[in-house]
């Protein structure tokens, strides 16, 4: 899962969105680091990553991705995921997605507000550049995926074969497309499990 979905999975548990967000960018524990309600975003953000990445059907869609790309491909459907939110949103969310995208952006500055500490500069960078140049609206067209996956090839040389997984994603973005929904239905029922336990477990 990528910035969209991770921060929809947020709002659909009532996990706080700056958490979601900021996993990536937090190695090791981060309990006494940050907020708690951070912490626990930080951790369902995790769990998300982990469930996803041992269903069956995905699985399924990795296998379509050649041998040589089959390492690079969680990376690749992650990207493709987002575009996927986009593409079926009016069916998990009943706010428009501009609506969506402004007050999540509110929300996680004003966490961000919050912390004793400032937040990691990577994360710091990169946030401001999605909500600035609206990266998430961007993966309503399917052609900005070649744009992301190139990018991100660029990070070291062993990335660089990322850009080719493009071509794979684009040439089977009916199957994928149509496979989401049930994939993310998955996430979303286990994610709301994960957090009730959280949340359960904060108030005992």
């Amino acid at each position: 899962m990528n910035y969209l979905a991770h921060l929809h999975v947020a709002s659909c548990c009532q996990s706080q969105l700056l958490g979601n967000l900021l996993a990536d960018f937090v190695r090791g524990k981060p309990d006494g680091h940050f907020q708690p309600q951070t912490v626990d975003g930080i951790y369902l953000h995790r769990y998300v990553d982990g469930y996803i990445d041992a269903l069956d059907d995905i699985k399924v869609c990795r296998a379509l991705f050649p041998p040589e790309l089959y390492r690079y491909s969680a990376i690749a459907l992650d990207i493709f995921w987002d575009h996927a939110l986009v593409t079926h949103w009016e069916a998990f969310h009943d706010a428009p997605l501009e609506l969506f995208v402004q007050q999540a952006e509110i929300a996680c500055q004003h966490a961000s507000d919050l912390e004793p500490s400032p937040l990691p500069e990577r994360f710091a960078f990169m946030s401001e550049k999605m909500w600035r140049e609206q990266w998430i609206q961007s993966y309503a067209d399917i052609n900005t995926l070649p744009f992301v996956l190139k990018r991100m090839s660029t990070r070291s040389p062993r990335m660089a074969p990322l850009a080719d997984t493009a071509e794979v994603l684009i040439a089977h973005q009916v199957q994928l497309l149509d496979a989401f929904p049930s994939i993310y239905q998955q996430v979303l029922n286990a994610a709301s499990t994960f957090s009730e336990i959280q949340q359960s477990n904060t108030k005992g």
